[in-house]
């Protein structure tokens, strides 16, 4: 008789097998969005003569999307080091996709797994951007930056309002700076009161 565990825990073959699968497919991802980064950080945009912003975002469970503040040219240049297809990589001004919202998703570290990244995920499967602190900053990234970096580009900044976040002195910061950004004229601010996971 065989005994299945993931993750420190007694599983069913049947969940032992669907954890395996999606620790392989994480893997991949992984090496995929380092993959991204690296031939980004390679290349200078032609219109601008600067490094660019390039957004690795996955969807659903298997796939990536690849976003990028470069021009047009810059797109093109890193589908061609990557080795996929044109339109792959999609310019965030190459007017192609205009007012897909760009979501800022504020939430405590405690929520993470349980509530934002469900949430982020449907998001992005509905078409809408977000960003979304695992997606968007690496190791040595400044977190100032980043959160300023996202919060600049952000039509909507959403914060999850839950017993975990409620107090958080990062989160506290998070909601000062998407309330400036809206007096700003720049984004809509939206609280989201979770009390419960999202299914």
């Amino acid at each position: 008789m065989f005994e299945f565990r993931s993750g420190g825990s007694r599983v069913s073959q049947d969940q032992f097998f669907k954890n395996l699968k999606q620790q392989a497919i994480d893997s991949a991802l992984k090496h995929l969005e380092e993959k991204v980064y690296g031939a980004a950080s390679s290349i200078i945009d032609p219109e601008t003569g600067k490094h660019s912003d390039v957004f690795v975002r996955r969807k659903g469970n298997d796939g990536l999307v690849i976003r990028t503040k470069g021009s047009p040219a810059f797109a093109r240049e890193l589908e061609k080091r990557l080795g996929v297809d044109q339109g792959e990589v999609k310019s965030m001004h190459d007017g192609t996709e205009p007012g897909i919202p760009q979501v800022y998703l504020a939430h405590a570290s405690e929520d993470h797994e349980t509530l934002a990244r469900p949430l982020a995920e449907r998001m992005m499967a509905e078409g809408i951007e977000v960003w979304f602190d695992e997606w968007e900053i690496r190791s040595g990234d400044s977190l100032k930056r980043k959160m300023e970096e996202g919060l600049a580009g952000c039509t909507h900044f959403v914060v999850l309002l839950t017993p975990n976040s409620l107090g958080k002195p990062w989160v506290e910061t998070e909601i000062d700076a998407g309330f400036v950004r809206m007096v700003e004229g720049g984004c809509r601010f939206i609280g989201v009161r979770a009390d419960v996971s999202v299914d």
